[in-house]
């Protein structure tokens, strides 16, 4: 059995890399439930600001991570500046016809995957992610795809390409009824409240739940194994922590250089007006 959970994080991410607790059960060759409208990115957007209002922190920080490596991986995201009244779904819609033109597809991410040094400038109402194999390369070509069909009428002020730093964890635990742990970690909601996005698969005497979304902390990564080990009745370090996939290039956070704010300047592109 294959479970979907999609819900808008807790605190400001997600490599789509957006919901409701719960979610569509399938089978373990199923797709993943397509995100319900309220985990849209522009919800997300306006949960930003709301926080900015508050004082609380923003964007993907950089948190202390010991949870590296494979663990966690740099993604391209397209971020696009709108004015108050753009068609984000027109906008939505060029992007993914001139990603799929180009044989990709495009997921939802939220802005909290974005440095908080870009949401303190913009907080994208529309913004989404490339593959994991993909370039900044990749993702400009899409972008002035777009910019060549006036995509400046539907409201579009600036487009980013920008590169984001995703945790893509996989926790899995050993338990003789995967299918009822999983099912007692979503009534919980503690899993959720710690990840926000993530999915579930149980099945051969496993459950493991996968997410790629904004870095967590160590504290809030030992809290989901410790939620997960309390539905199955085992002690949190028989829940393992590691990568969703072993292929690629991981990231050392210790030598990772902190966030250069003009990437921003230099990743816009205008959008053509006539």
């Amino acid at each position: 059995m294959k479970r979907t959970l999609l819900i808008a994080p807790a605190v400001l991410l997600a490599f789509s890399l957006a919901g409701c607790t719960g979610g569509g059960q399938a089978s373990p060759a199923a797709n993943p439930a397509p995100a319900p409208p309220a985990s849209s990115p522009g919800i997300a957007a306006d949960r930003v600001l709301a926080q900015a209002e508050e004082g609380q922190d923003l964007g993907n920080g950089r948190p202390v991570v010991s949870y590296d490596g494979p663990m966690v991986r740099r993604r391209v995201v397209i971020a696009v500046h709108t004015s108050l009244d753009a068609d984000v779904a027109g906008i939505r819609k060029r992007l993914d016809a001139a990603a799929a033109a180009r044989g990709t597809a495009l997921s939802d991410v939220s802005p909290d995957v974005l440095e908080p040094a870009v949401l303190q400038q913009m907080v994208p109402e529309v913004i989404v992610a490339l593959p994991s194999t993909a370039t900044p390369d990749d993702g400009r070509t899409i972008v002035r795809a777009v910019t060549g069909e006036d995509t400046g009428k539907l409201g579009v002020k600036n487009f980013y390409v920008l590169p984001v730093l995703v945790h893509d964890l996989r926790f899995s635990v050993a338990t003789a009824d995967p299918g009822a742990v999983s099912a007692a970690v979503d009534r919980e909601g503690i899993v959720s409240d710690a990840l926000g996005n993530y999915s579930t698969l149980a099945r051969g005497g496993q459950l493991s739940v996968s997410y790629t979304g904004p870095l967590l902390g160590d504290e809030t990564v030992e809290s989901v194994r410790e939620g997960i080990s309390r539905q199955a009745h085992l002690p949190a370090t028989d829940v393992s922590v590691g990568p969703r996939s072993a292929s690629g290039t991981g990231v050392d956070m210790a030598a990772e250089p902190p966030w250069d704010p003009e990437q921003l300047d230099d990743q816009a592109i205008h959008p053509h007006t006539e």
